[in-house]
């Protein structure tokens, strides 16, 4: 960008810089594990402040994310209403539901349940990989939908697209990426009748195999319990009104139709309930049928929504 400072931080608890299970605990020399205190998304937003603090920033244009960014986004929009302008937050919630609840949690108990976890106990690079991969294929699904998935993949096999002439575009399911338990899985003889057919085979045990090459399972433990716990109304005085009382600067919440992790009704109960609490928001809703996914995708409707924004001025 050429108008605004980008900063973009690793969260607390994470695995890419910031610290988090995988880091070493300078007492006993050796990662921290499942050692490492729980985290909670008030406590990323605070340790980002830090950060920004520390880097000389006297204020935020705009907090701006989705997903698990959006909960961060509006969690520094009452952390930090006179430091912060403004905040964008994209397929978001104030809460989590039963059901995206429920899919983390077989996503954690698929690693506690590998042999390899060993009470958090692992050396970098091993531990419960397996148990990872399948958390993450689950858990992509959830960020998918039906309409995108049946168009990407429908019922074709991986036999029809190797034999094809010319495939359309290049697709995971290339030869050398289907072994995704590799010799830590049963042996072939055993595996042979559930071998790969269909090509949304093959890419969820690609996504699930490229994971575990730039994750941490302690982390993924970490990380997805803090989503679940994150909750603005219990969090302060029971309701969202009380909870967006600190608000001061712009809100803009985006929804998307075709999100089935958090639904467009969350987004829009956020705007309704800023907007009972006497705030400026504003709600957007985008028609795509590209799933939770698609605040990440390219999309012309929602880069002018997000530039718009921006360059408001408050």
């Amino acid at each position: 960008t050429n108008h605004l400072f980008v900063v973009c931080a690793n969260v607390l608890g994470g695995c890419q810089g910031s610290t988090g299970p995988l880091s070493i605990d300078p007492a006993t020399g050796q990662p921290y594990g499942i050692a490492f205190p729980a985290v909670t998304i008030r406590d990323m937003v605070r340790s980002q402040k830090r950060l920004l603090d520390h880097l000389g920033a006297r204020r935020l244009r705009c907090a701006l994310g989705g997903s698990m960014g959006g909960m961060q986004a509006l969690q520094w929009a009452i952390e930090s209403p006179d430091f912060c302008d403004k905040v964008l937050a994209m397929a978001t919630t104030a809460r989590e539901g039963a059901q995206a609840i429920a899919f983390n949690e077989v996503g954690r108990q698929a690693i506690l349940q590998d042999p390899e976890w060993h009470q958090g106990n692992y050396p970098k690079g091993g531990g419960p990989r397996v148990g990872l991969a399948i958390a993450r294929m689950m858990a992509h699904i959830t960020y998918l939908s039906d309409a995108s998935m049946d168009r990407k993949f429908g019922r074709r096999t991986v036999k029809a697209r190797l034999a094809a002439p010319t495939p359309v575009e290049p697709s995971p399911a290339d030869p050398a990426l289907l072994g995704m338990m590799g010799d830590e899985g049963a042996s072939a003889s055993n595996t042979a009748a559930f071998d790969i057919n269909f090509e949304v085979q093959s890419y969820l045990r690609y996504q699930g195999q490229s994971f575990i090459n730039r994750f941490d399972a302690n982390t993924y433990l970490y990380i997805t319990r803090a989503i679940d716990g994150f909750d603005l109304a219990a969090s302060y005085g029971g309701t969202l009104e009380h909870a967006f009382a600190p608000v001061k600067g712009d809100t803009l919440v985006i929804g998307f139709t075709s999100d089935w992790l958090f639904p467009p009704d969350h987004n829009r109960d956020i705007v309704l309930a800023l907007q009972r609490a006497g705030k400026r928001a504003s709600y957007a809703e985008l028609a795509t049928d590209l799933g939770h996914d698609s605040f990440l995708l390219e999309s012309p409707e929602l880069y002018a929504l997000v530039r718009a924004f921006l360059e408001r001025r408050p």
